[in-house]
C-alpha cells in the first residue's frame, strides 16, 4: 500500500510539473504607456522570469506587480516603483548604474 501511495504521488508530481512550467511566460514585454522620444529606444522593456528565478512568485506578485501586464515609465522607476523596488542600486543594478545601457532592458 505504501508503494502504491508513493507511486501515485510521483505520477501526480510528474503530471503537475509541465503545468507549473507553463503557468507564466518566460518573457513579458512591458506595455508602452507614454510615447518614446526620438532619442529613446523604440522597443518596450522586457522582463525575464527566468533571469529572476531565484525569487518566489509572491516576492513580486501581487505587491510589486499585478499579475497582469501593466505599463510604467522611468518616472515610476525614479520613484522606486515596479522594477526599481529591487533595481535600486543596492539590491540590484538600477537604470543609473554606470555601464547599464538602454538595451539592458529595452530589447527585442
Amino acid at each position: 500500500m505504501r508503494l502504491r501511495g508513493a507511486l501515485t504521488g510521483a505520477v501526480l508530481l510528474a503530471l503537475a510539473a509541465p503545468v507549473v512550467a507553463v503557468a507564466f511566460p518566460a518573457w513579458v514585454r512591458i506595455p508602452i504607456i507614454k510615447a518614446h522620444k526620438a532619442t529613446d529606444p523604440p522597443e518596450a522593456s522586457v522582463f525575464s522570469h527566468f533571469a529572476h528565478n531565484q525569487y518566489q512568485c509572491s516576492a513580486c506578485h501581487p505587491t510589486v506587480f499585478p499579475q497582469a501586464r501593466k505599463g510604467f515609465t522611468h518616472d515610476d522607476l525614479d520613484a522606486g516603483r515596479f522594477c526599481a523596488t529591487c533595481h535600486d542600486n543596492k539590491t540590484a543594478f538600477s537604470v543609473d548604474t554606470p555601464g547599464v545601457r538602454c538595451a539592458t532592458c529595452h530589447h527585442k
